[in-house]
């Protein structure tokens, strides 16, 4: 897959720092389907804890809805990590300042 056809950019700053942007119809769909599947986790949570529910129920409940939602983060993420193309925003900013100065070497020189 070109980088070009993929459906998300992912502007990567370091290990930990990066901001992951849908592109195109494609992206955003894909990202709208991501957040679906939260909203479903959220509504089959809400089932679950409703009156009625003893204290083992409710624990058991909220323990399967965290572990829901830190594979719905973590496999999200790696999905659009996987899908997406990738700008090193320092490597950017080097060669922009760089431009710059060779642009300013050509007007005094």
């Amino acid at each position: 897959m070109r980088d070009r056809d993929k459906p998300f950019v992912m502007y990567y700053r370091g290990p930990v720092s990066f901001s992951l942007v849908p592109r195109g119809l494609k992206g955003w769909l894909q990202a709208a389907i991501w957040v679906a599947v939260l909203g479903i986790l959220v509504a089959w949570f809400s089932n679950h804890t409703g009156p009625g529910i003893d204290g083992t129920g409710y624990a058991a409940a909220l323990f399967l809805f965290c572990m829901g939602v830190l594979a719905w983060l973590i496999g999200g993420v790696w999905w659009m990590v996987a899908h997406s193309e990738r700008v090193d925003v320092s490597e950017m900013l080097r060669d922009r300042q760089r431009q710059r100065q060779r642009e300013r070497r050509q007007r005094e020189g």
